[in-house]
C-alpha cells in the first residue's frame, strides 16, 4: 500500500531529484516550493506553494498537500547545509531576516502545523528530520589542516544548522509520549556515500521507513533522540553480507 510523503526544504534541484526518487519507493510525494515555478519535471511529484516566513502559509501547505495526495504519513524536513552555505555566502545584516525565515522559522512553523494536524486526525504519522552538515568557519579554524572546506558556512548558516538540530532533538524529547507521533533524526555530511546521490538516499530512506513500519513497539526515548547516520542499517533488519 502506498504511503503519502511531504518533503519540506530548500526549493532546489537536489530536493526535487530526491522527491522524484522517493516515488519509486511506493510513495505518493508532494514538495513544498517557494516559487510558482516547479523545480522538477516529474509529473509524479506534486508541488505545493509555500511562503516560508508565514505561519498561515505553513498551515495552508499541509492542507494543500493533503488535497493533492491525501493524509500525510511521513513529513520530511530536509536541511541542506552545503546548499545554504553557497546561497548565504554573504555575511551581512541584509541576510539576517531572510536566513531566519529560510532556515529556522520555516521548519518550525511547518513542524507545528504537522503536529497539529496529526493531533486533529488522530492517525499515525512520522516527522523525519534530515540534516546534511557542512563545516563552519569555526570547524576550519580548529581543524588540524585536514578536511578544510573552501566554502565554510558563515555564522548565519552555522547557527541555523545548530538551531535545526536542536529543534529536532528537543521536539523529539518534548513529544516523546504523544500518541500517533514518531520522530526520526537522520544526518550525514557531504562525504556520506548515501547522501551523495539523491537516488541512493531515497532508496535507503524508503527501505528504512518500511523496516520501521514493520516494528510494533515504539522506539525507546534514547533511540528517538539519536541521530542516525544516513546509510545505517534499520533496527531489527539484517544484512546478508
Amino acid at each position: 500500500m502506498s504511503k503519502n510523503l511531504l518533503i519540506i526544504g530548500k526549493d532546489s534541484a537536489s530536493v526535487s531529484d530526491f522527491a522524484e526518487a522517493m516515488t519509486f519507493g511506493d510513495f505518493n510525494v508532494a514538495t513544498a516550493d517557494d516559487t510558482q515555478k516547479r523545480t522538477t519535471s516529474a509529473a509524479s511529484v506534486n508541488s505545493v506553494l509555500w511562503n516560508k516566513g508565514s505561519a498561515v502559509s505553513a498551515r495552508s501547505l499541509i492542507i494543500q498537500a493533503e488535497t493533492a495526495i491525501g493524509y500525510i504519513d511521513d513529513y520530511v524536513f530536509y536541511f541542506d547545509s552545503p546548499l545554504y552555505a553557497s546561497e548565504f555566502s554573504d555575511f551581512s545584516a541584509d541576510n539576517c531576516q531572510k536566513a531566519a525565515d529560510e532556515m529556522v522559522t520555516s521548519f518550525q512553523y511547518a513542524a507545528f502545523e504537522a503536529i497539529t494536524r496529526i493531533e486533529q486526525k488522530k492517525s499515525p504519522a512520522r516527522l523525519i528530520f534530515i540534516l546534511k552538515t557542512h563545516p563552519s568557519a569555526k570547524d576550519n579554524l580548529l581543524s588540524s589542516g585536514k578536511n578544510i572546506s573552501t566554502n565554510p558556512a558563515n555564522p548565519l548558516v552555522a547557527a541555523s544548522e545548530a538551531a535545526f538540530a536542536n529543534f529536532a532533538e528537543n521536539l523529539a524529547a518534548f513529544k516523546n509520549n504523544q500518541e500517533n507521533l514518531s520522530i526520526l533524526l537522520i544526518t550525514g555530511d557531504a562525504q556520506n556515500e548515501t547522501m551523495q546521490k539523491s537516488s541512493t538516499m531515497a532508496n535507503w530512506l524508503s527501505n528504512y521507513i518500511k523496516t520501521l513500519d514493520t516494528k510494533k513497539s515504539k522506539p525507546s526515548p534514547k533511540s528517538t533522540l539519536t541521530w542516525i547516520k544516513a546509510g545505517s542499517k534499520a533496527p531489527g533488519s539484517f544484512q546478508l553480507f
